[in-house]
């Protein structure tokens, strides 16, 4: 790890220089963050903590409401997957908390509202993405920085240019992933993921890729000293009172985490540690995958993004950078040519830093949410919404667990089985004040 780097960005903060390198690293995405803002609600409020409340104080009707909460218990009851956790809050009020199922198939555990999942890649959000912009608010990191800078063996197969900002959007040419399970050595497998070839030309597309936030979280911890579950806790999830969002859960939070599938590599049902092998493999803690939260702390974090940063009195990320990391941050595709399946969706649609941004067809997020919503899906059967001019957001957590084979058909018949699209477009339907 290229540490003199990251103690040179830290000295650059501590010399007065921080601020003004922040400033200047966010000027490219400055117009997106303004072309978001103009879809905002006027003078939006600031609901500073979530609170219970009933769904008509708010505008919602409870009868349709019921009628969301009564298809996740079918789908339940049908053997699709095994629990779930969801959870329904529009303008600082939560109108919806239920929890369905088991935590274990077969067991008679039952899903509680503060059972933890594995959230797979909501991490990109929940920890990496708004980790890495903390650093560039802070002045320890640049948009504009080299990855090369930080991790040297990248700079190998033509990637020395590729900046911090191509790799948080999703465009540093990387392919999907770049597995490496038969090599036992921790350190070697890094190297090789960083040497990994070019899969097309940085910038000309988008392509979702563990690789490339895999390595963006190795950026984080290079540049503040400190693995990215210490950073997160200590700059996002702990001044936020997110208690429950961790990497690696201890083993006083088992019994509290939902169970996800049986692996064949380690000869368990998977609880309490991260799904995806090659994650397990490297630890736990990485930048693509390997958060566990309950629904309430997810709740926490999306109400924190539509409050433009802040939560509970405490400012996570500035205004501009909040809106920022939501925004369009990859103007060269559009969704109109690349938004045809529900994994194209996820692979090659538009998107902002980490986030996913709402489309008409094939969203995880349904059909119905209003332009400039943004959320994240995760592999295993997670997902979180915000649809910003309604200032409502909706979470929705199973334990179905990564689809066998993830291709077309694999995610496909995820999303049919958890009935994500289904879930969203039920609490739009509930709203009867517009």
């Amino acid at each position: 790890m290229c540490t003199e780097h990251g103690s040179l960005n830290r000295r650059r903060l501590l010399q007065g220089l921080g601020r003004t390198a922040a400033v200047a690293a966010l000027a490219p995405s400055v117009l997106s963050a303004r072309v978001a803002e103009a879809h905002a609600p006027m003078h939006a409020p600031v609901y500073d903590r979530l609170v219970p409340g009933r769904p008509e104080s708010v505008g919602l009707s409870s009868e349709r409401i019921e009628d969301v909460f009564a298809r996740i218990q079918r789908r339940v009851n049908d053997g699709l997957f095994p629990g779930a956790v969801a959870l329904i809050a529009r303008q600082g009020r939560i109108v919806g908390h239920r929890a369905f199922g088991t935590r274990v198939r077969g067991a008679h555990e039952p899903v509680t509202l503060d059972t933890l999942f594995d959230q797979l890649s909501i991490t990109k959000v929940l920890a990496t993405a708004t980790s890495a912009l903390i650093l560039v608010q802070d002045g320890v990191l640049r948009l504009h920085d080299r990855v090369a800078d930080f991790v040297p063996e990248f700079a190998a197969n033509g990637k020395r240019r590729i900046t911090v900002r191509d790799m948080l959007r999703y465009a540093a040419g990387l392919p999907m992933d770049a597995p490496f399970l038969e090599d036992p050595d921790d350190e070697r497998v890094w190297r090789r993921m960083a040497e990994s070839p070019l899969e097309y030309l940085p910038g000309t597309q988008v392509l979702y890729s563990d690789l490339t936030y895999r390595l963006v979280g190795r950026v984080i911890e290079v540049a503040a000293g400190v693995d990215l579950d210490t950073f997160a806790k200590e700059r996002i999830w702990g001044p936020l009172g997110m208690r429950d969002t961790t990497f690696n859960p201890s083993a006083a939070l088992i019994p509290r985490t939902a169970a996800t599938g049986y692996s064949e590599i380690r000869g368990r049902v998977v609880r309490g540690e991260v799904q995806d092998e090659q994650d397990y493999a490297l630890g736990g803690i990485v930048g693509c995958d390997g958060v566990f939260s309950t629904a309430i702390d997810m709740a926490v974090f999306c109400q924190m993004i539509l409050n433009g940063g802040r939560y509970g009195g405490v400012r996570v990320l500035s205004r501009q950078v909040a809106a920022a990391m939501v925004s369009n941050q990859t103007p060269e595709v559009s969704a109109a040519e690349t938004d045809v399946s529900p994994l194209s969706n996820l692979l090659s649609t538009p998107k902002g830093y980490g986030w996913e941004l709402a489309t008409r067809r094939f969203s995880s997020g349904g059909m119905r949410l209003s332009r400039g919503s943004y959320g994240k899906a995760g592999g295993a059967g997670t997902f979180m919404w915000i649809d910003r001019s309604r200032e409502l957001f909706g979470i929705l957590l199973t334990n179905h667990g990564l689809p066998n084979p993830f291709d077309e058909i694999g995610w496909s018949r995820m999303l049919d089985a958890v009935g994500t699209g289904e879930f969203f477009d039920g609490i739009i339907q509930a709203v009867v004040d517009e």
